[in-house]
């Protein structure tokens, strides 16, 4: 669904043209450090594109550093949203790949085709109906990668839980236990990476799970079933 375009008056400067370094001073206010190479010119003619890091994203703001444009933004021409520039997917793509797979929990497809990274919290409803599809992803070449995303607010035993799992000795066993019949793995303490990972996520931009990231760095938000999942991919990646 195309959703509205809304102008949010954010009164940055009266004048008709900023400078870049103009522009920065007023959203340093509201979004942090903001570098100067970050910002670039967006497809709309008087519109720059801010890359901002924490979480990565990107925002459109008019040249006058007066109109911050949020919501989806729709080419006419082609029917198609405007997508967020290729160094957001970038940045984020290489935060994920600095995480060793050693950390993760990765059920490997025999023919893969795709690997994805799932950032889950055991305690969510869709991501259990992802990973009831775990199969299913496998046979069609999805090499599943887990990450630890647990939210707090809605699950607060769910990082408590994560960790036993990723104790483990057999973590897809203790993950698979627990998806299925509830059974936290009886693991001892151990040195783990669950808090890192949920920080990478919130700076990641992930506020829900499942969320997938495929290997550009596109983020899938929620929950698809294992076909609609391959469909997508596909039609992403382009292959």
């Amino acid at each position: 669904m195309i959703k509205s375009l809304f102008l949010t008056f954010i009164l940055l400067s009266s004048s008709a043209f900023a400078t870049k370094d103009e522009v920065i001073q007023k959203l340093n206010r509201f979004f942090g450090e903001i570098n100067k190479q970050d910002i670039t010119p967006s497809p709309f003619k008087g519109v720059y594109e801010v890359i901002t890091y924490n979480p990565i994203d990107s925002m459109l703001v008019s040249e006058d550093g007066r109109y911050l444009i949020q919501g989806d933004v729709v080419d006419l021409n082609t029917r198609s949203l405007i997508e967020k520039s290729t160094k957001v997917k970038n940045l984020k793509l290489s935060l994920i790949d600095s995480i060793n797979d050693a950390d993760k929990i990765i059920y490997p497809a025999e023919n893969e085709k795709y690997q994805i990274h799932v950032f889950t919290d055991v305690d969510c409803p869709f991501c259990r109906r992802l990973h009831n599809n775990m199969e299913q992803m496998n046979e069609l070449g999805i090499t599943v990668k887990y990450l630890a995303s647990p939210l707090a607010s809605l699950h607060p035993k769910a990082q408590g839980k994560m960790q036993k799992i990723w104790c483990a000795k057999d973590r897809k066993q203790a993950m698979d236990d627990y998806n299925d019949q509830g059974i936290v793995a009886n693991s001892p303490n151990c040195s783990n990476p669950v808090a890192n990972q949920l920080a990478t996520s919130q700076q990641l931009g992930v506020t829900g799970t499942p969320a997938i990231f495929l290997s550009d760095g596109t983020h899938l938000p929620g929950y698809l079933p294992a076909d609609k999942l391959l469909g997508k991919i596909q039609a992403t990646l382009g292959n």
